[in-house]
């Protein structure tokens, strides 16, 4: 019979993780990261943990500041993760309680981009032309359709 996921060792994990990037990484690319979710495996070897950062067009800077600071970009992220995951590993296990060290893989949440892309529909429903601008002032189909031809 299979082991079932352990819902109490995700959120530690997830927990762990974001308090080890905040309090003992040093990273200034991992400054704007988001821990959203962490799924271990029932026998706790690997750990997938998904990540957001914040866009760089979405921070405003101040234009007083002789070049703003630097917002790191989704790879920049990606790398800081990957130099901080051997230091992690070691100390994941540790603050969550757990027997053994899990292997931990990054990824970006694809609920961040998910809902990027829906809220992009959403604001080209509000710029999509009238349905009724296709018609001329008798009501008929303005497309060019000959006779005996279906209107497109």
């Amino acid at each position: 019979m299979a082991r079932r996921r352990n819902p109490r060792v995700d959120k530690q994990v997830r927990a762990a993780i974001a308090d080890l990037i905040e309090t003992e990484i040093a990273d200034p690319r991992l400054g704007l990261i988001s821990i959203t979710e962490a799924d271990v495996t029932p026998d706790h070897e690997v750990a997938t943990i998904y990540y957001s950062t914040l866009e760089p067009s979405v921070v405003s800077r101040d234009p007083r500041r002789s070049g703003g600071d630097h917002i790191p970009d989704a790879e920049e992220v990606a790398d800081g993760l990957a130099a901080a995951t051997p230091r992690l590993r070691g100390m994941v296990a540790r603050r969550a309680g757990l027997r053994t060290s899990p292997e931990l893989r990054f990824e970006p949440d694809p609920v961040v981009e998910q809902a990027s892309r829906v809220e992009e529909l959403l604001r080209g429903l509000d710029r999509a032309p009238d349905p009724g601008t296709d018609r001329d002032r008798d009501g008929d189909d303005a497309s060019d359709s000959g006779p005996g031809q279906e209107p497109r």
